[in-house]
């Protein structure tokens, strides 16, 4: 699973995995003006998140959206980035010796405001994947 340190600060780090890796680097190269509005208020999220942590957002740009149990049978606390149509799926967690929240899972043209439970299963799925790394 490829993987990128999107964001530093003074509370966490900022992973992105696999299928939400490659859809936050194809939202970027979008020129649509939702994908550009899209690519640039989550590098801000992803900034602050790092620099403050989830106290410096409202819910409706960082969710918790529950326990979900992996196939593995572990169970992670999921939650959610939002900006415009574009969701990141995570958890977070010490990961290489730090606080991170590391994206595993991305909804790029999400419709409504309800989570898709499929999406939000791959991401307890990947999280099971993911070592600390320490």
């Amino acid at each position: 699973i490829g993987s990128e340190c999107i964001a530093t600060g003074d509370h966490a780090c900022v992973w992105l995995f696999g299928e939400a890796l490659r859809e936050w680097n194809a939202v970027g190269r979008r020129n649509d003006e939702n994908s550009r509005r899209a690519a640039t208020r989550m590098r801000a999220y992803f900034e602050r998140f790092a620099a403050m942590g989830s106290r410096a957002f409202p819910e409706e740009h960082f969710k918790t959206l529950g326990r979900f149990r992996a196939a593995g049978g572990n169970e992670y606390l999921i939650l959610e980035f939002k900006a415009y149509q574009f969701r990141i799926y995570g958890i977070e967690r010490r990961y290489r010796g730090s606080r991170a929240f590391l994206g595993l899972a991305c909804d790029p043209a999400k419709q409504d405001n309800k989570a898709d439970r499929k999406i939000i299963k791959r991401a307890a799925n990947a999280a099971d994947n993911i070592g600390t790394e320490s």
